[in-house]
């Protein structure tokens, strides 16, 4: 038992570390390297099978709602499927045992949009402005964590010209969604 919890502390203090690196490693980027054009429905589809074993072992439902075509963006790949990572991880960890989880890829008013969306608890809505703060974790909070899976996402929306959003929503639950303005040159963008 005491083995367990000396295990379980080195993977908090090894996931607080790689947050803290990335950080560290973002904070300086101007703009991308390298974009590249990537499929925002093939990064979900990923991301559903990649966070399946995690939703299985707490008996959630994990689904993935998008069009049948690409939504393709520029940008890098690995990037933002570190921040929808963080954005699944979080809404697993905060969904209550058989809830449901969803990662939608979506055109929305003319801008692709790569959402999370949780049938949990929400958030407190005086600490929804919060939420993205470096270290940042609500009054309520009782799960684990760092207080930094949302810092990252922002700073990985703001490389890719895009925006972090976080809301409850009117039905119940949490949308945290990352919305990329749509560019002339961009194949998703309106005419």
């Amino acid at each position: 038992q005491a083995l367990g919890k000396v295990i379980a502390g080195a993977d908090r203090a090894t996931r607080l570390v790689e947050q803290l690196l990335r950080l560290a490693r973002l904070d300086p980027l101007l703009r991308l390297e390298d974009p590249q054009p990537i499929d925002l429905v093939a990064l979900a589809h990923a991301a559903c099978e990649d966070a399946a074993p995690a939703a299985a072992g707490r008996s959630q439902r994990l689904a993935v709602d998008c069009p049948a075509d690409p939504l393709i963006v520029s940008g890098d790949r690995d990037l933002l499927a570190a921040a929808l990572r963080n954005l699944v991880d979080n809404a697993l960890r905060y969904t209550p045992e058989g809830g449901t989880v969803t990662i939608r890829a979506s055109q929305e008013h003319g801008e692709t949009c790569l959402a999370v969306i949780d049938d949990g608890p929400g958030v407190p809505p005086d600490e929804l402005s919060r939420l993205v703060e470096r270290f940042y974790r609500g009054s309520d909070n009782v799960a684990e964590g760092s207080g930094l899976g949302l810092a990252i996402v922002r700073r990985i929306a703001e490389l890719h010209g895009a925006r972090l959003e976080v809301e409850n929503r009117a039905e119940g639950g949490f949308l945290a969604r990352i919305r990329c303005c749509a560019t002339p040159d961009t194949p998703n963008a309106p005419t």
